[in-house]
């Protein structure tokens, strides 16, 4: 990489909604990604035992889904069957469901592993990983409720490491030209695939200069990044890279 650009990675949050312009927002689900169309989120319940656990989506009525967790020891599937959706066309989701889960070792990961919008055939989607949230949330009353069954036992892991997202590998090696005698920061959002390899590369943050950021778009695409790892094993997964050029 030029002397003149610097690339770092930006953390991820547990689930974080896409920075877009006002137009693209119109266009596309704010969650939109290559790996699965439904997503979601897990935050624990502020009062007593449990989690809230809701689903969101681009389209549909009803949905259906199985939503893995993992803890430190234990993996289990929380199936959610039939929950309405509501909200704007391109923007659907269920109600806050309270999850509880028959462990008291807590999750820290999950992902979705199938969905079914409006009984229509089950979609099987890649193990595309979100951390539980660190903060917690107050349940309305009255919340349908989700009992987490045991899938297995996670027995000790040669990696060390439950889950790490993808990461790069070494430097950015495409040239830098010049982009005028200011300091510019882009910002790229890669979905990564488990080899590595970015299937899609979009702006999170634009410097303002055209230029700079189709250098930093085209420079995180050709990338191969070590993919993100779960129980050991390579998966999909998102990063985010801050490239900076310095005049």
């Amino acid at each position: 990489m030029s002397l003149r650009a610097a690339a770092s990675l930006v953390a991820l949050a547990a689930l974080a909604v896409p920075a877009r312009a006002a137009d693209d927002a119109a266009l596309k689900w704010k969650y939109d990604n290559p790996f699965c169309q439904v997503v979601a989120g897990v935050t624990p319940a502020s009062e007593g035992p449990g989690y809230q656990l809701a689903l969101f989506t681009s389209r549909g009525a009803t949905i259906d889904a199985h939503v893995t967790l993992v803890s430190a020891n234990d993996a289990f599937d929380a199936h959610v069957a039939g929950m309405p959706l509501s909200g704007s066309p391109g923007d659907r989701q269920t109600e806050p469901m309270l999850l509880t889960v028959p462990s008291s070792d807590p999750p820290r990961y999950f992902f979705v592993d199938s969905y079914a919008i409006d009984g229509a055939a089950a979609v099987t989607c890649p193990s595309y990983v979100f951390e539980v949230a660190e903060e917690t949330v107050a349940l309305p009353t009255g919340a349908p409720e989700i009992h987490a069954a045991h899938l297995q036992s996670i027995g000790p892991l040669k990696c060390g490491e439950t889950y790490t997202q993808p990461r790069m590998r070494g430097d950015l090696t495409s040239p830098a030209g010049a982009y005028g005698g200011g300091r510019l920061v882009a910002v790229v959002r890669a979905y990564v695939d488990s080899n590595g390899y970015a299937l899609r590369e979009e702006l999170a943050q634009s410097s303002g200069v055209e230029g700079w950021d189709k250098f930093a778009l085209g420079a995180v695409g050709v990338h191969q990044f070590d993919p993100a790892r779960f129980l050991c094993v390579p998966v999909v997964g998102q990063i985010e890279i801050k490239l900076t050029y310095y005049p």
